[in-house]
Protein backbone atom coordinates (compact mmCIF):
# COMPACT_ATOMS: atom_id res chain seq x y z
CA UNK A 1 0.00 0.00 0.00
CA UNK A 2 2.86 2.32 0.81
CA UNK A 3 4.53 1.68 -2.40
CA UNK A 4 1.66 2.29 -4.17
CA UNK A 5 0.69 5.51 -2.53
CA UNK A 6 3.98 6.96 -3.28
CA UNK A 7 4.07 6.17 -6.97
CA UNK A 8 0.73 7.85 -6.93
CA UNK A 9 1.68 11.04 -5.29
CA UNK A 10 4.42 11.30 -7.51
CA UNK A 11 3.01 10.80 -10.77
CA UNK A 12 0.08 13.05 -9.93
CA UNK A 13 2.91 16.11 -8.76
CA UNK A 14 4.62 15.83 -12.20
CA UNK A 15 1.51 15.18 -14.67
CA UNK A 16 0.13 18.47 -12.55
CA UNK A 17 3.30 20.80 -13.13
CA UNK A 18 2.86 20.18 -16.98
CA UNK A 19 -0.56 19.76 -16.75
CA UNK A 20 -0.72 22.07 -19.75
CA UNK A 21 1.59 19.39 -21.46
CA UNK A 22 -0.47 16.33 -20.96
CA UNK A 23 -4.18 17.42 -21.29
CA UNK A 24 -6.21 15.59 -23.75
CA UNK A 25 -9.33 17.33 -25.03
CA UNK A 26 -8.65 20.50 -22.73
CA UNK A 27 -10.70 18.89 -20.11
CA UNK A 28 -9.60 15.95 -18.45
CA UNK A 29 -6.02 14.08 -17.51
CA UNK A 30 -5.65 10.63 -17.32
CA UNK A 31 -2.75 9.22 -15.52
CA UNK A 32 -1.97 5.29 -16.67
CA UNK A 33 -0.36 2.90 -13.48
CA UNK A 34 0.92 -0.57 -15.82
CA UNK A 35 -2.38 -2.43 -16.58
CA UNK A 36 -5.19 -2.27 -14.24
CA UNK A 37 -4.80 1.07 -12.49
CA UNK A 38 -6.14 4.27 -14.25
CA UNK A 39 -6.49 7.92 -12.68
CA UNK A 40 -8.76 10.17 -14.16
CA UNK A 41 -8.87 14.38 -13.37
CA UNK A 42 -12.25 15.34 -14.80
CA UNK A 43 -12.63 18.88 -15.26
CA UNK A 44 -14.96 22.17 -17.10
CA UNK A 45 -11.81 23.42 -18.76
CA UNK A 46 -7.92 22.92 -18.65
CA UNK A 47 -8.31 26.25 -16.04
CA UNK A 48 -9.72 23.61 -13.70
CA UNK A 49 -7.07 21.37 -14.15
CA UNK A 50 -4.35 23.88 -14.02
CA UNK A 51 -5.99 24.98 -10.75
CA UNK A 52 -4.57 22.20 -8.51
CA UNK A 53 -1.18 23.59 -8.72
CA UNK A 54 -2.56 25.70 -5.33
CA UNK A 55 -3.16 22.55 -3.70
CA UNK A 56 -0.74 20.43 -1.47
CA UNK A 57 -1.17 16.72 -3.10
CA UNK A 58 0.71 14.99 -0.61
CA UNK A 59 -2.04 15.93 2.18
CA UNK A 60 -4.25 14.86 0.08
CA UNK A 61 -2.52 11.56 -0.81
CA UNK A 62 -2.20 11.09 2.67
CA UNK A 63 -5.34 11.58 3.67
CA UNK A 64 -6.51 9.13 1.20
CA UNK A 65 -4.11 6.66 2.33
CA UNK A 66 -5.36 6.99 6.27
CA UNK A 67 -8.99 6.74 4.68
CA UNK A 68 -7.92 3.45 2.79
CA UNK A 69 -6.77 1.59 5.40
CA UNK A 70 -9.81 2.34 8.19
CA UNK A 71 -12.22 1.49 5.63
CA UNK A 72 -13.00 -1.56 2.58
CA UNK A 73 -15.57 1.44 1.43
CA UNK A 74 -15.68 3.37 -1.49
CA UNK A 75 -13.13 6.51 -0.57
CA UNK A 76 -13.68 9.78 -1.53
CA UNK A 77 -12.58 13.26 -0.67
CA UNK A 78 -15.14 16.44 -1.26
CA UNK A 79 -12.73 19.70 -1.58
CA UNK A 80 -15.04 22.78 -1.63
CA UNK A 81 -13.97 26.44 -0.67
CA UNK A 82 -14.24 25.90 3.04
CA UNK A 83 -12.65 22.46 4.14
CA UNK A 84 -9.94 22.82 1.43
CA UNK A 85 -7.88 25.43 2.56
CA UNK A 86 -6.08 23.03 5.01
CA UNK A 87 -4.95 21.23 1.72
CA UNK A 88 -3.29 24.92 0.20
CA UNK A 89 0.14 25.54 -0.17
CA UNK A 90 1.54 28.29 1.23
CA UNK A 91 -0.94 28.57 3.80
CA UNK A 92 0.32 31.02 6.69
CA UNK A 93 -1.77 31.36 10.02
CA UNK A 94 -0.71 34.42 11.72
CA UNK A 95 -1.80 34.56 15.62
CA UNK A 96 -2.20 37.73 17.50
CA UNK A 97 -3.26 38.41 21.45
CA UNK A 98 -4.40 41.58 22.47
CA UNK A 99 -7.28 42.45 24.79
CA UNK A 100 -8.62 38.88 26.04
CA UNK A 101 -8.76 37.80 22.53
CA UNK A 102 -7.05 35.39 19.96
CA UNK A 103 -6.95 36.76 16.20
CA UNK A 104 -6.29 33.87 14.08
CA UNK A 105 -5.32 34.96 10.37
CA UNK A 106 -5.62 32.72 7.71
CA UNK A 107 -3.25 34.25 4.72
CA UNK A 108 -3.84 32.28 1.79
CA UNK A 109 -1.68 32.58 -1.87
CA UNK A 110 -3.22 34.44 -3.97
CA UNK A 111 -3.76 31.74 -6.47
CA UNK A 112 -6.83 30.42 -4.00
CA UNK A 113 -8.83 33.71 -4.31
CA UNK A 114 -11.80 33.28 -6.23
CA UNK A 115 -12.27 35.52 -9.33
CA UNK A 116 -14.78 37.55 -7.77
CA UNK A 117 -12.02 38.12 -5.30
CA UNK A 118 -9.35 39.29 -7.79
CA UNK A 119 -11.67 41.17 -9.39
CA UNK A 120 -12.55 43.45 -6.30
CA UNK A 121 -8.78 43.48 -5.07
CA UNK A 122 -8.22 45.05 -9.15
CA UNK A 123 -10.76 47.90 -7.73
CA UNK A 124 -9.02 48.39 -4.13
CA UNK A 125 -5.32 48.37 -4.95
CA UNK A 126 -4.32 49.28 -1.05
CA UNK A 127 -6.62 46.60 0.64
CA UNK A 128 -3.84 43.97 1.27
CA UNK A 129 -6.43 41.35 3.25
CA UNK A 130 -8.54 40.33 0.45
CA UNK A 131 -6.87 37.03 0.21
CA UNK A 132 -7.05 36.39 4.28
CA UNK A 133 -9.67 35.12 6.72
CA UNK A 134 -9.80 36.42 10.48
CA UNK A 135 -11.54 34.57 12.89
CA UNK A 136 -11.39 35.75 16.99
CA UNK A 137 -11.57 33.47 19.38
CA UNK A 138 -11.89 34.22 23.49
CA UNK A 139 -9.16 33.50 25.26
CA UNK A 140 -8.39 31.29 28.58
CA UNK A 141 -9.29 33.49 31.34
CA UNK A 142 -6.36 33.71 33.41
CA UNK A 143 -6.20 35.83 36.60
CA UNK A 144 -4.17 38.77 36.51
CA UNK A 145 -3.02 37.92 40.22
CA UNK A 146 -2.04 34.43 39.19
CA UNK A 147 1.57 32.93 39.86
CA UNK A 148 3.98 34.06 42.43
CA UNK A 149 4.07 37.87 43.88
CA UNK A 150 5.88 39.62 46.54
CA UNK A 151 3.78 42.05 48.63
CA UNK A 152 5.72 45.24 50.21
CA UNK A 153 3.98 47.64 52.44
CA UNK A 154 3.69 48.96 56.01
CA UNK A 155 1.79 48.67 58.72
CA UNK A 156 -0.17 50.80 61.17
CA UNK A 157 -3.14 50.87 63.92
CA UNK A 158 -6.33 50.89 62.33
CA UNK A 159 -8.10 50.64 65.22
CA UNK A 160 -6.25 51.78 68.64
CA UNK A 161 -7.72 51.52 71.78
CA UNK A 162 -4.88 51.57 74.79
CA UNK A 163 -7.50 50.68 77.78
CA UNK A 164 -5.01 50.51 80.66
CA UNK A 165 -1.54 51.51 78.77
CA UNK A 166 -0.13 54.52 77.22
CA UNK A 167 -0.56 54.68 73.72
CA UNK A 168 2.94 56.48 73.88
CA UNK A 169 4.12 53.02 74.90
CA UNK A 170 3.32 51.54 71.66
CA UNK A 171 3.52 53.84 68.99
CA UNK A 172 4.99 52.96 66.03
CA UNK A 173 7.67 54.60 63.19
CA UNK A 174 5.87 54.57 59.87
CA UNK A 175 8.47 53.95 57.81
CA UNK A 176 9.59 51.55 59.79
CA UNK A 177 7.14 49.29 60.54
CA UNK A 178 7.35 47.30 57.47
CA UNK A 179 4.76 44.40 55.77
CA UNK A 180 6.33 41.98 53.60
CA UNK A 181 4.39 39.17 51.48
CA UNK A 182 5.15 36.10 49.48
CA UNK A 183 2.21 35.37 47.72
CA UNK A 184 0.84 32.01 45.12
CA UNK A 185 -2.02 33.12 43.31
CA UNK A 186 -4.27 30.86 41.40
CA UNK A 187 -7.97 31.54 39.51
CA UNK A 188 -10.98 29.87 38.16
CA UNK A 189 -13.09 31.78 35.87
CA UNK A 190 -16.32 32.91 36.92
CA UNK A 191 -17.92 34.28 33.57
CA UNK A 192 -15.51 35.86 30.16
CA UNK A 193 -16.41 38.87 28.77
CA UNK A 194 -15.21 41.30 26.03
CA UNK A 195 -14.29 44.14 27.74
CA UNK A 196 -14.09 42.22 31.53
CA UNK A 197 -13.74 39.15 33.10
CA UNK A 198 -14.72 37.66 36.14
CA UNK A 199 -12.89 35.34 38.54
CA UNK A 200 -12.02 33.13 42.02
CA UNK A 201 -8.67 33.62 43.08
CA UNK A 202 -7.11 31.34 45.50
CA UNK A 203 -4.17 32.37 47.09
CA UNK A 204 -1.44 31.17 49.74
CA UNK A 205 1.49 33.30 51.42
CA UNK A 206 3.62 33.83 54.25
CA UNK A 207 3.59 37.41 55.82
CA UNK A 208 5.56 38.99 58.39
CA UNK A 209 4.46 42.15 60.45
CA UNK A 210 7.01 44.37 61.70
CA UNK A 211 6.07 47.41 64.41
CA UNK A 212 8.81 49.31 65.46
CA UNK A 213 8.57 51.44 67.63
CA UNK A 214 8.71 54.90 68.35
CA UNK A 215 10.68 55.49 71.44
CA UNK A 216 13.25 52.90 73.53
CA UNK A 217 10.05 50.75 74.59
CA UNK A 218 9.95 46.99 73.91
CA UNK A 219 7.56 44.30 74.47
CA UNK A 220 7.48 41.73 77.56
CA UNK A 221 5.58 39.33 78.51
CA UNK A 222 3.96 39.03 81.62
CA UNK A 223 1.91 35.96 83.16
CA UNK A 224 -1.32 38.24 82.39
CA UNK A 225 -0.24 40.37 79.82
CA UNK A 226 2.09 41.84 77.90
CA UNK A 227 4.19 45.41 79.23
CA UNK A 228 6.14 48.02 77.17
CA UNK A 229 9.19 48.90 79.41
CA UNK A 230 11.66 51.73 78.69
CA UNK A 231 15.18 50.18 78.49
CA UNK A 232 18.03 52.51 79.28
CA UNK A 233 20.73 51.56 77.11
CA UNK A 234 21.06 53.94 74.10
CA UNK A 235 18.54 52.31 71.56
CA UNK A 236 18.98 52.49 68.01
CA UNK A 237 16.14 50.20 67.24
CA UNK A 238 13.31 47.95 68.88
CA UNK A 239 10.69 46.13 67.37
CA UNK A 240 8.30 42.95 67.32
CA UNK A 241 7.70 40.70 64.98
CA UNK A 242 4.91 38.16 63.93
CA UNK A 243 5.20 35.75 60.97
CA UNK A 244 2.15 34.10 59.47
CA UNK A 245 0.91 31.56 57.05
CA UNK A 246 -2.50 33.12 55.45
CA UNK A 247 -4.86 31.44 52.87
CA UNK A 248 -6.94 34.09 50.54
CA UNK A 249 -10.00 33.64 48.62
CA UNK A 250 -10.84 36.87 46.36
CA UNK A 251 -13.15 37.42 43.22
CA UNK A 252 -11.52 39.01 41.15
CA UNK A 253 -12.45 41.58 37.81
CA UNK A 254 -10.19 41.95 34.79
CA UNK A 255 -10.44 44.72 32.73
CA UNK A 256 -9.00 44.03 29.54
CA UNK A 257 -8.98 48.05 28.09
CA UNK A 258 -7.84 51.25 30.16
CA UNK A 259 -5.23 52.07 32.81
CA UNK A 260 -7.21 49.85 35.39
CA UNK A 261 -6.23 46.51 34.55
CA UNK A 262 -8.38 44.51 37.23
CA UNK A 263 -10.20 45.08 40.69
CA UNK A 264 -10.04 42.24 43.86
CA UNK A 265 -11.82 42.14 46.76
CA UNK A 266 -12.46 39.48 49.40
CA UNK A 267 -11.64 37.86 52.58
CA UNK A 268 -7.99 36.06 54.50
CA UNK A 269 -7.20 34.14 57.46
CA UNK A 270 -4.07 33.01 58.80
CA UNK A 271 -1.72 31.32 61.95
CA UNK A 272 0.80 32.47 63.49
CA UNK A 273 3.96 30.76 62.79
CA UNK A 274 6.45 32.85 64.74
CA UNK A 275 6.82 35.85 67.00
CA UNK A 276 9.82 37.27 68.45
CA UNK A 277 11.37 40.90 69.49
CA UNK A 278 14.65 42.38 68.63
CA UNK A 279 16.21 45.25 70.16
CA UNK A 280 19.38 47.07 68.69
CA UNK A 281 21.61 48.67 70.81
CA UNK A 282 23.53 51.07 68.35
CA UNK A 283 23.15 51.55 64.15
CA UNK A 284 25.62 48.45 63.94
CA UNK A 285 26.01 47.16 67.07
CA UNK A 286 25.17 44.34 68.88
CA UNK A 287 21.64 42.83 68.52
CA UNK A 288 19.43 40.63 70.64
CA UNK A 289 16.37 38.32 69.81
CA UNK A 290 13.62 36.97 71.75
CA UNK A 291 11.00 34.74 70.84
CA UNK A 292 7.84 34.35 72.56
CA UNK A 293 3.99 34.06 71.05
CA UNK A 294 3.76 37.42 73.55
CA UNK A 295 0.01 37.07 73.92
CA UNK A 296 -0.57 37.50 70.41
CA UNK A 297 -3.72 36.07 68.64
CA UNK A 298 -2.57 32.69 67.20
CA UNK A 299 -5.24 33.73 64.44
CA UNK A 300 -5.43 36.90 61.75
CA UNK A 301 -8.35 37.59 59.54
CA UNK A 302 -9.90 40.16 57.77
CA UNK A 303 -10.88 41.99 54.91
CA UNK A 304 -8.09 42.51 51.65
CA UNK A 305 -8.64 44.56 48.35
CA UNK A 306 -6.36 45.16 44.93
CA UNK A 307 -6.35 47.46 42.89
CA UNK A 308 -4.38 46.63 39.39
CA UNK A 309 -2.77 49.88 37.45
CA UNK A 310 -1.04 48.92 33.82
CA UNK A 311 2.68 50.05 33.60
CA UNK A 312 2.32 50.99 37.36
CA UNK A 313 2.90 48.73 40.54
CA UNK A 314 -0.65 47.12 41.44
CA UNK A 315 -1.20 48.20 45.28
CA UNK A 316 -3.36 46.22 47.93
CA UNK A 317 -4.60 46.63 51.89
CA UNK A 318 -5.69 44.15 54.01
CA UNK A 319 -7.61 45.19 57.14
CA UNK A 320 -7.79 42.53 60.08
CA UNK A 321 -11.02 42.28 61.38
CA UNK A 322 -9.42 40.44 64.90
CA UNK A 323 -7.23 42.32 67.38
CA UNK A 324 -3.45 41.98 67.55
CA UNK A 325 -3.78 40.73 71.39
CA UNK A 326 -5.46 38.28 73.19
CA UNK A 327 -8.54 40.06 75.12
CA UNK A 328 -7.55 42.15 78.00
CA UNK A 329 -3.60 41.10 77.71
CA UNK A 330 -2.27 44.09 75.61
CA UNK A 331 -3.96 47.30 73.99
CA UNK A 332 -7.18 46.31 72.11
CA UNK A 333 -5.34 47.18 68.51
CA UNK A 334 -6.58 46.44 64.81
CA UNK A 335 -3.72 46.34 62.11
CA UNK A 336 -3.93 47.32 58.78
CA UNK A 337 -1.42 46.98 56.40
CA UNK A 338 -1.00 48.69 52.59
CA UNK A 339 1.79 48.94 49.94
CA UNK A 340 2.45 47.61 46.23
CA UNK A 341 2.63 44.19 44.26
CA UNK A 342 5.94 43.49 42.48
Amino acid sequence: MKKLMLTLFFAISAFVVHAEKYTQQGDSLIVQFGNNTRLIIQAKDKDGILSLRQYDLNKIVRDMGAALDSSDKETYIYINEQNGRKYLKDTVLVISRKDGEVKITINEPSASVSKEKEDNSSKNDNNNDDNSVTRKVTRRYRSPRNGFDVLVGLNTYGQNNPLSYQSADYDLQPWGSRFVSLSWVRGAAISRGKDASLGLDLGIDVSWYNFMFDGNNTVRKDMQTVAFPALTNDVYKTKLTAAYIDLSLMPTLAIHRGIISYLSFGVYGGYRISSYTKVQEARKGRSERNHSNYHLNDFRYGLGAELGIRHFPDLFMQYDLGELYQTNKGPAVRVLSFGIRL
